[in-house]
């Protein structure tokens, strides 16, 4: 697994995911002032959400042993 590298996301509040990752700061918010403009998401608040930490689990290696 390589090095992961910062980026954010943009989420629109009552609404199910989001799964597009931005990796510049300004691309997200850009792009969440063209979401907040879409006529399906006046009122709605739109967020700018900041990754901070990642974790995953190393799975095991396949051990064989002889008889």
């Amino acid at each position: 697994m390589g090095t992961p590298h910062k980026f954010w996301m943009v989420w629109v509040n009552k609404t199910p995911t989001t799964q597009h990752r931005h990796p510049m700061l300004k691309l997200a918010q850009d792009e969440a002032e063209r979401l907040a403009k879409l006529p399906e998401n006046i009122g709605k608040k739109v967020y700018v959400l900041e990754a901070v930490n990642w974790c995953w689990i190393n799975p095991k290696p396949v051990e064989w042993e002889s008889l």
